[in-house]
């Protein structure tokens, strides 16, 4: 029969099939790229501000990665947005996680501030140098650092946070937001002196331990926050403090001290953070603390001279405190100041109380 009969030859009866197989095949690994992970995506996401890359690193889940609606950016602030990076998959047995970055301007002491916003000061691990921030609370996932010091105003200065899913690699969180933190600045024009260095490595969060009578935190002759100074639970070694050190301990500008239920115990050091501090709205001068001249936001949030370093003193009272507040024997607040003002100062060289 001639070719031109209209019948197939055996082998294109083969290949055809084929072919369509093979179509099929690669449209099901391109839509596996594409659900599942992030070999067809960009390297950037949120408007440029965060690293596919580094993002992925923080997410603890397998599957690919996008920015969901974008950045969420408030008009006038190039300094004021917010984004959701999230890691999902159609693949069976996995979860879709979550990453919130956003960033805005706070008062300077907001990480001692007892708001219930940030983790307790006790909780997180704190690092500075090539870049200011902390990254911890419960399950290690929140974490912020501080944009340049170019970045801040009179409103305060510039914060990126972020939170992750609960157990994720807090170095990993703390390079997320540090290169975060280096894009904002940079595309508001406020990056100086090169990219901010996120850490290499972080101090462990301390494990509680049982109160030690007449140096509470690790500090001689600081008393306990309580009715008479000690009760019966803190004897018996029922309440506990999480301590970060010791106040001027060297490499450890930042210090804190939770004291269970009663008193949350802060110094620091660290000169962005202090900067912030003192650039911030409503920062100026104070009563004297323990008979020093001091400048702050209130009696107990304040900025003291110790052998010539700003040093940041905070103290703020948990609920087991204010309920025992009027009972016989409970110190006031301003004495519980004064006295761990005084306390802590031995050891960072404060100057000499006013005369």
């Amino acid at each position: 029969m001639a070719e031109g009969s209209g019948r197939a030859a055996p082998g294109r009866k083969v290949l055809a099939p084929v072919v369509a197989l093979g179509v099929l095949a690669m449209g099901a690994v391109g839509a596996h790229l594409w659900l599942n992970t992030d070999l067809l995506s960009g390297d950037e996401m949120c408007g440029g501000l965060v690293s596919t890359d580094a993002a992925d690193a923080v997410l603890p889940s397998s599957g690919r990665v996008s920015d969901r609606d974008g950045l969420d950016e408030r008009p006038g602030d190039r300094l004021a947005f917010s984004c959701t990076v999230e890691s999902s998959s159609f693949l069976p047995g996995t979860d879709t996680a979550h990453i919130r970055v956003s960033a805005g301007r706070e008062r300077g002491d907001f990480p001692f501030t007892d708001d219930g916003r940030w983790p307790n000061p006790a909780t997180v691990s704190f690092f500075s140098g090539g870049a200011t921030g902390a990254v911890g609370g419960v399950g290690a996932d929140h974490g912020w650092v501080l944009l340049p010091a170019g970045c801040t105003t009179q409103a305060g200065p510039a914060v990126v946070e972020g939170y992750a899913p609960e157990g994720s690699d807090p170095v990993r969180l703390a390079g997320l937001l540090t290169d975060v933190a280096t894009r904002a600045a940079e595309r508001a024009g406020c990056l100086t002196g090169g990219p901010l260095v996120a850490p290499a490595a972080l101090t462990a969060s301390p494990e509680p331990r049982p109160v030690e009578d007449g140096a509470v935190c690790g500090i001689e002759g600081l008393g306990f926050p309580g009715p008479g100074g000690r009760t019966p639970e803190a004897a018996e070694g029922a309440v506990k403090e999480t301590v970060t050190g010791v106040p001027g301990e060297s490499g450890r500008p930042t210090w804190a001290c939770a004291v269970e239920g009663y008193a949350t115990y802060a110094v620091t050091r660290e000169p962005r953070i202090v900067e912030g501090i003192r650039a911030s709205t409503g920062f100026e001068e104070q009563p004297p603390v323990a008979g020093r001249p001091v400048s702050g936001f209130d009696p107990r949030h304040v900025v003291a001279d110790c052998a010539g370093v700003p040093t940041y003193f905070s103290l703020g009272f948990g609920r087991s405190y204010l309920d025992a507040v009027g009972s016989p024997g409970t110190p006031r607040m301003r004495d519980l100041f004064d006295d761990f003002v005084r306390a802590a100062g031995k050891r960072l060289g404060c100057s000499a109380p006013t005369s």
